[in-house]
Order: structure tokens, then sequence, then C-alpha cells
């Protein structure tokens, strides 16, 4: 599906294709609270490609780490006011940790990565009772030191009343699966056919022997990062998942992937026709001056003590804007958990970044941090982008309404109503109730169905619609006549 801004009615692909100029309804998915991030270094662990992570996560199982560990400390940041991460962990190569007992069990490690080499699996066998049949084995997963799976297996004798009794057939592997290792027990291809024959499985009697004897501990060793590509391929992801706003929060500022991050950005928002947001740090004061991209100019320090820099700071702010509704302001939200700005920014130079379209976090009365103003980092306006699109309230509404239609129109219109004045009145009405909608919360105002008109374009398979709309800012600045008597 095809989509972007226009100049001609001349587009060959079909789709929706939205110009956003200054002045001049379906169920719908909503990418509301979904941060897209890039792992800046190796895991260890974890699924090649996009990790999905939400504050009550299993991080040890998804990433090898506990969510408060240094390497995922943007991540952990973010998820104070993001819904869900989703965490790109791309990478060539690396092997999986690993433990074989020939002819009884190999063990492997759910994935590739170091931290598999923290993996050990115990097995420990019941009492075997007089005259049974099978005997029962519990198998335990140990993740560092911690218990992560315990399961039971049970071990028939090598004849077949024994594999009977056990629930099994002569062709069965048994096998155990968890979060953490893959372990198959034998193989039945080890079972001849003249042993079976005489109704003896040495796969079974190889395992039972192996395993109930004594308990056992095994420790995975041989796994090994592979080279991070997170940069490599990160423009197919951007392109191809559902959020609100990417983020390169947790990389060096010197690092080329936030550059790339703001192309691609630009490229999404004014070809493809995908409305999502960026943020990078910029300490460094670079001028993005883009509608679509915020730049964090500092960090703060928690009430732990722990100073959070910026490029870690930033995905703080990755995350409350992944979450903001388009009638909700982030001017002077407060990080609950910090106590003061760091660096602190002084009156002159809270202005100068302000004007420089940079996020600014600010200490406040009862150590209180906010972020100054809810900003992106356009500052040269034009007629086709005045002063309103530097506000990020303004953008997300903006952005609200060129998906909510494009979303729409793909699912309920394309391809299914003809193009005649029927069809385009069935269109204008869904939108009229939608905006009306977007009226009664406050996000636009003063909407008169005489704002939005729909004609044929230049091809029979065309509509042209024009929309105005005057979008709602928030409250920020207050100016006072006290007068005294």
């Amino acid at each position: 599906m095809a989509g972007g801004t226009w100049r001609m009615q001349n587009k060959v692909r079909p789709g929706v294709y939205i110009n956003v100029k200054g002045d001049g309804k379906p169920a719908l998915a909503t990418s509301l609270g979904r941060l897209l991030m890039f792992q800046n270094e190796p895991l260890g662990w974890g699924k090649k490609g996009i990790i999905e992570l939400t504050a009550t996560s299993d991080f040890t199982a998804l990433t090898g780490h506990k969510n408060t560990d240094e390497v995922l400390a943007p991540v952990h940041e973010a998820l104070k006011n993001a819904e869900t991460v989703l965490l790109l962990n791309d990478f060539d190569g690396g092997a999986k940790s690993t433990a074989k007992s020939k002819g009884v069990y190999t063990i492997n490690a759910k994935y590739e990565g170091e931290q598999g080499n923290n993996i050990s699996v115990s097995f420990v066998p019941a009492p075997l009772a007089d005259g049974a049949n099978t005997r029962d084995v519990t198998v335990t997963t140990i993740f560092g030191t911690k218990e992560v799976d315990q399961t039971k297996i049970t071990l028939p004798l090598a004849n077949t009343k024994a594999i009977t009794a056990a629930g099994l057939t002569k062709e069965d592997q048994l096998e155990v699966h968890n979060d953490y290792v893959d372990i198959t027990f034998g193989t039945p291809a080890e079972v001849t056919k003249e042993l079976a024959a005489k109704g003896e499985y040495p796969l079974y009697t190889a395992i039972f022997n192996g395993l109930t004897q004594n308990a056992a501990n095994v420790s995975l060793t041989g796994g090994s990062n592979g080279t991070n590509k997170v940069v490599d391929d990160m423009n197919d992801y951007l392109e191809n998942e559902f959020y609100a706003v990417a983020t390169t929060a947790g990389w060096d500022e010197s690092s080329n992937i936030h550059k790339l991050l703001v192309e691609e950005i630009k490229l999404l928002r004014e070809n493809v026709g995908i409305k999502v947001r960026g943020v990078v740090p910029n300490s460094k004061d670079k001028a993005y001056n883009y509608e679509g991209l915020s730049g964090v100019k500092n960090g703060y320090i928690l009430n732990t003590g722990e100073v959070v820099d910026v490029p870690t700071a930033t995905a703080r702010f990755a995350g409350m804007s992944a979450s903001a509704t388009p009638d909700q302001a982030l001017t002077y939200t407060q990080l609950d958990d910090a106590v003061e700005a760091k660096p602190k920014l002084n009156n002159d130079k809270t202005i100068e970044a302000l004007n420089a379209g940079q996020i600014v976090f600010t200490t406040r009365a009862g150590s209180r941090v906010v972020i100054e103003q809810d900003i992106n980092s356009l500052t040269k306006f034009t007629s086709t982008k005045p002063k309103d699109f530097s506000k990020n309230r303004v953008i997300r509404t903006l952005d609200e309404i060129c998906t909510n239609t494009t979303q729409t129109f793909e699912t309920s219109f394309l391809g299914k109503v003809s193009n005649n004045e029927f069809g385009r009145d069935l269109f204008k009405a869904n939108r009229v109730s939608y905006l009306s909608g977007l009226e009664s919360q406050n996000v636009i105002r003063d909407f008169d169905p005489s704002d939005l008109s729909l004609a044929q374009g230049d091809d029979k398979d065309a509509v042209l619609m024009n929309l105005y709309v005057t979008t709602v800012d928030s409250m920020e600045k207050l100016y006072v006549n006290l007068v005294v008597r």
C-alpha cells in the first residue's frame, strides 16, 4: 500500500496521499504507547529481531537480563511511561551453549549468546519402587542461581510393558522444552529391528541408566555472542513495525544511527505516508529542523541518586511521547522518580535550547523535575509549516487525522465503494462523524462539515479531499495584569 505527500495527481499505486499544510469509521488499531528501540550492544540472549517487552514481561527469559541491568537501562526508563517497547535485537552469528551425554541427552540453549553459559540443568531421580516399570526424574533448569523451570519426566525400563506404562510408544523420543533450553533424550534411531524383535530398546536403557543412577547437575558451555547489525537492518523494521515513536536512546551521540533515524523518519512521513515520530539524544545541539523529530538536551538524577545520562533520558521522553494522546501536551509533565535535572540549565540556556527545538528537563521547586515544553525540532517556520507545527500536541493531532483517514479508507472504502457522488458522500459522512468526535474530545475546535469537501480527482479512481481543521493547543503561558486600587 502506497502513501505520502503529493504535488500533482499523478500517482500510480493505489493508496492515500495527504498534504498537511498550515491554514490553507470501523474499529481501528492504534499504535499509542508503542515505542520502537534499537539495542546498542549484543544482549547475548533473545530471539533475533523484535523482542516485545512490557513492564510485566519476564525479562530474564526474553533478554537474558534483569530489567534493571545496565544493558537494559534505556528500556527500563522507557517502560516507566511506554506501554510496549519493541526492542530490535539484531545480530549475525553467535553460538548456543550446549551440553551432551552421548545416547542419554542433548541440551541446547534456546538462543545464541554468552548468557546461555549461565544455564545449568539438574536431573534428580525419584526412588525406584519395588517391581516398578517406570521411574520419575525431575528436570530443573537454573539460570545463574535462580530456578526458572522444573518438570518431571517418566522413564520406562527397557521393555514393552514399561514403555506402555510410561504412556510412550517404541518410536517416541523424550523431550523437554522451556524458555531457556531444549532437551532431547536419546534418539529412536538407536532402536534396531533385531533388538526390537526381542523386546529390547537400548534407547530407553541408555536414558534410564544415564539419568537414574545418580543425581546429576550439568552446566552449559560454548555460548558466544553474534555481531550487532541493528544499524544495517533498522530501516526495514522502521517501515514494517507498528509503533508511534522510534528512538535511538542508549546510543552514544557520536553514532551515525541518529542521522539514519532522522532520514528514515522523514522518508516514512513524507514519501510512504507512515506518520511516526522520532526521538534522539541531542546534547550536542544539532539543528534537525523537522516537526517529526524531537531531540533531548539533558538528563536527570533519580531519587535513588542514580544519574540518568542524556542517551538514557531520551528513552524516558520517547516513552512518554509514544503514550501521549492528541489532546495531551507533555509540557510541565513531572517525572515522579526524579529530583534534579542534570545538568541544570539556567534561564538563558533554557531559552536558547527551546529556541533550538530541544526537549529540556527542568528542576522546579520541591525537588521536582518536569519537561519544560513539549516541542519538536522545527525552528524555521513557513506558510505551510507555521509555528504551531513546532508543538508536539499539534503534530500528534495532525498525525492522528492522517493515520485514521488512511486506515479507514484502506479498510472500508478502497476497492469496495464506487467513486461516484453517493460513494463520496458515504466517505464524507464517515469523516464528519470522526472529526466531530475529535472536536468533542478537544483535539480540534470549530469544525463545520463545510470544512470538508470531496470530489472526483483527475482519474476515475481518484478522490480529492480538502479538509480544514483548527487544532487545539494546551495552556502554557499566563500573562497577568494585577492592579492594586
